[in-house]
């Protein structure tokens, strides 16, 4: 089998958030069947996959998260463009990881350790339930000890390296229900929540440039509500809003400042306004080590920001360094006829192959020939 059909097999099997275990099943068995050797954790519908390890080796880590966005649909394949939900973030990646698991089993006198971390429940989910915030726990020895983690995010072939923090707050605008015929025996909370709702459209993105690249500070408003009925004034408006910032803080910093430009927001607000933070997951401060910077190096891509949460802040957050590259396009992640392109994930696998032929020296990194 080659690779773009065996994407194929993959995109061909739904595997929304906490219904992933048909995919993570079809991959184990994938490479069980082809790698006598492999080496197998398991926790829920997460697995650690690893060659045998060899003693003073080097330990690089590929990493995927086996959750899609989109509902399922069949994939097809129109040009160069790979239809299929989840295809860009990230089940490209996973098809190239096993592919690649398979590739340096085949070789004898490779130059480092290799392991294909597979986890569920990624996107959208609280930390606690997250697949590799659970690996971490129940393997933290084994991933404590990764010498590099290339997370296979969309990166649109880029390398990609921090990622943003991101804080979610429930707003409420109080207010006064009442019969929308009759509003003066009442408070219409929405009325209310405007003034709130203008000063925080002011709030512009704040650029911050760490690791020489460039993240941005960004707040935004990204659900409301209002009480139900079409005959009833509001007593109550509810908002979602979504704090995202630049590595460089730690989370008590971040909800301070969170803390400040919701006050300065709100201090036009002269009714019943409070908020609740209701999840929070930190960013990743940027760990670079030696090899880190060699194989970014060697890969030739461009290096920027991730502006986006990923869980390169798990692996950063205990030590390890990581950084995001994939194939997929990030203007695809989450659509709902989402696609990536054929040619970007041969080129992502024929690049990644070349790690097994490559050393590690105090000063240079160079592929054999």
């Amino acid at each position: 089998m080659t690779l773009i059909p065996f994407l194929f097999d993959i995109l061909n099997i739904p595997s929304p958030t906490f219904q992933e275990q048909a995919l993570t099943q079809f991959i184990e068995d994938w490479l069980d069947h082809r790698i006598p050797d492999l080496f197998v954790r398991r926790q829920g519908n997460n697995r650690i996959f690893s060659l045998p390890l060899i003693e003073n080796l080097p330990h690089i880590a590929l990493v995927g998260h086996s959750d899609v966005v989109p509902p399922h649909f069949c994939p097809y394949q129109r040009s160069q463009r790979l239809h299929g939900a989840g295809a860009s973030d990230m089940q490209g990646s996973l098809a190239v990881f096993a592919f690649l698991m398979y590739d340096f089993s085949q070789i004898t006198d490779r130059q480092f350790n290799f392991s294909f971390i597979l986890y569920d429940a990624e996107e959208g989910t609280p930390i606690e339930q997250n697949g590799l915030h659970k690996l971490i726990e129940t393997e933290s020895d084994f991933i404590r000890n990764i010498d590099l983690s290339i997370v296979g995010e969309p990166t649109n072939g880029e390398v990609q390296i921090g990622c943003v923090g991101s804080l979610h707050a429930q707003v409420i605008v109080q207010g006064q229900a009442c019969h929308s015929a009759r509003p003066w025996d009442g408070q219409n909370a929405l009325y209310n929540a405007i003034p709130f709702i203008k000063e925080i459209s002011k709030i512009t993105p704040v650029k911050q440039v760490v690791g020489g690249v460039d993240f941005f500070d960004v707040l935004n408003i990204t659900e409301s509500q209002s009480q139900n009925g079409r005959t009833t004034i509001p007593g109550e408006w509810t908002c979602n809003i979504n704090y995202r910032y630049a590595p460089g803080r730690d989370m008590i910093e971040a909800e301070s400042t969170f803390d400040s430009l919701f006050r300065q927001a709100a201090s036009i607000v002269t009714d019943s306004i409070n908020y609740k933070i209701v999840d929070h997951v930190p960013a990743a401060q940027i760990i670079e080590n030696h090899l880190f910077n060699q194989v970014i190096s060697w890969s030739g891509a461009k290096i920027t920001a991730k502006q986006a949460w990923t869980d390169v802040a798990q692996l950063n957050g205990i030590g390890v360094p990581a950084f995001n590259f994939g194939p997929g396009l990030t203007s695809q992640a989450h659509k709902p006829d989402e696609y990536i392109l054929v040619e970007d994930v041969l080129n992502y696998y024929q690049l990644l192959q070349g790690l097994a032929n490559l050393k590690v020296t105090a000063n240079q990194i160079y592929q054999e020939n």
